[in-house]
């Protein structure tokens, strides 16, 4: 199945119309758009969600990205986004999501170097996986970390050896692939399509699907160093994933659409 996330930043209103024309099978919806944020646009926002959720188009929502903090070493502040984030849940599962999508949490580079404080971390992020997942499994909607890119703080699932480590502490727990990001930690694609291909196994429920040069910059499936085309022929489980293009723009998106739909998955 072949869907596009509805960014944060996108005009939600003027875009759905452009959406419900496309060739789809879901969208993603990201939390963070201000539409959902303040309580004079809610109204309308569940109007929209109800307009898609009308169609054949099925939906899956991303979670707030306070989600950064769910590993936080302040215990207030780790409360506070996981309550938060299962406060979202529970408006969003009238919608039956496909599944439900949280970023992983991050701590700076320099206290994940320490040891003691890095444990700490991980115990934090397990407390808070452990409470959204009572909620989703409430609802009976899977839940999903997605992992994270490079950047200057260190996210506490970022490549596969991780995936690994909290598949062991979370069976039921899904993962939610992230190419653009998985492909900011590695120069070439080559190691990148054979580490992605070591992870068959695990439950992947979707991959976000954007390409770039060594930078998160959510660019267009032909644009990158990803090698997409021999990453799906070589990685035939991906085919079976919920596939989510993430791109920055409508426009990117349609082209990523035509791009995966015509010269990866061989659909005419």
């Amino acid at each position: 199945m072949i869907g596009i996330s509805i960014r944060a930043n996108w005009d939600f209103k003027k875009v759905l119309n452009s959406i419900l024309d496309l060739n789809l099978d879901l969208c993603e919806i990201q939390l963070e758009n201000p539409i959902f944020k303040f309580q004079e646009y809610r109204s309308k926002a569940i109007k929209l969600i109800n307009k898609l959720y009308s169609t054949d188009l099925l939906l899956s929502f991303h979670l707030s990205f306070i989600d950064v903090n769910i590993a936080s070493l302040d215990n207030s502040i780790r409360d506070y986004s996981s309550r938060l984030l299962s406060k979202e849940i529970k408006f969003v599962k009238k919608w039956k999501p496909l599944y439900i999508v949280v970023h992983t949490g991050k701590i700076s580079d320099t206290f994940y170097k320490i040891p003691s404080i890095k444990e700490r971390a991980h115990k934090q992020q397990f407390k808070t996986i452990s409470e959204l997942m009572q909620t989703t499994s409430s609802y009976s909607i899977p839940l999903a970390i997605e992992n994270r890119q490079k950047s200057m703080t260190a996210g506490l699932i970022e490549n596969i050896n991780d995936i690994h480590y909290y598949n062991h502490l979370f069976p039921s727990l899904y993962f939610l692939l992230d190419l653009g990001h998985l492909n900011t930690f590695y120069s070439d694609s080559k190691t990148l399509i054979e580490d992605i291909e070591s992870i068959c196994d695990l439950p992947i429920i979707a991959i976000h699907l954007s390409n770039n040069f060594g930078k998160d910059t959510h660019g267009s499936l032909e644009k990158g160093t990803i090698l997409i085309k021999e990453l799906f022929l070589k990685v035939q489980c991906l085919k079976k994933k919920y596939l989510i293009i993430e791109n920055n723009s409508l426009k990117d998106t349609m082209q990523s659409l035509d791009f995966l739909q015509n010269k990866v998955m061989g659909k005419t």
